[in-house]
């Protein structure tokens, strides 16, 4: 949780409060922000996102807990029209795209910012929200894992480079067909085998597998990692 330690600088036309825990933030850099926002109005650039927003607000985190997720979530329903800038301690961390479910003006670890804070604040300006670019490629995965746990999976299909013990080739056809949740009557059919075949080819795999019946090994093939999950 951060606390309520916070500088506010103030110009002629924004107020812009930098709430820092731990005095972090550079005075060269909360200058050159304040700064570049006086030049920007005075400049009256037209077609800016958040232009008319007069109220600036940078918090300063060092990782992502609950606490400072709760504490982050309570300043901005204090101040809806302030747009809000998440300033990480490098390095930026993997868990940090947690704050991105707040609705932030910019997510940037403070190294990026040190150094880019014009390019940081016209991004914002224009587009309304910045994201640090070596935070892309880890919200881009995010959101497809998101993506594919909320999907249905269609069908387990078995993967012999996963398997982990020595499984014949007629093992695998029938694990596979187990997967697929058919009988024994059915997997007779499919493979053109009578039903006491099937039977042992079933039970001796059980065996290989040390497993104490069908629905057994099925589970036990998705949790040793035997299968890919088709969606």
């Amino acid at each position: 949780m951060f606390s309520t330690n916070e500088k506010l600088l103030k110009t002629m036309h924004y107020n812009v409060m930098f709430t820092d825990p731990k005095n972090l933030f550079p005075q060269q850099v909360m200058n050159a922000i304040s700064g570049w926002l006086e030049t920007n109005y005075m400049n009256k650039v037209a077609g800016l996102a958040v232009n008319n927003k007069k109220n600036w607000i940078f918090v300063m985190v060092e990782g992502y807990d609950e606490k400072t997720f709760e504490s982050l979530k309570q300043l901005q329903l204090n101040t809806p029209d302030s747009p809000t800038v998440l300033v990480v301690k490098s390095p930026v961390e993997h868990g940090i795209l947690s704050y991105l479910s707040l609705p932030l003006n910019g997510l940037v670890s403070l190294d990026f910012l040190k150094n880019h804070s014009h390019h940081v604040m016209d991004a914002i300006m224009k587009n309304g929200v910045f994201l640090e670019t070596s935070l892309h490629r880890d919200l881009s995965i995010a959101i497809e894992n998101k993506k594919s746990y909320t999907t249905p999976i269609k069908r387990f299909i078995l993967n012999e480079k996963k398997i982990t013990i020595p499984l014949n080739e007629r093992d695998r056809q029938v694990l596979q067909l187990l997967l697929d949740g058919l009988s024994n009557s059915e997997i007779a059919t499919k493979l053109h085998f009578a039903r006491s075949t099937i039977s042992s080819i079933i039970s001796a795999l059980l065996k290989k597998m040390k497993a104490n019946d069908r629905t057994d090994a099925t589970v036990k093939a998705i949790r040793f990692g035997w299968v890919d999950a088709i969606r």
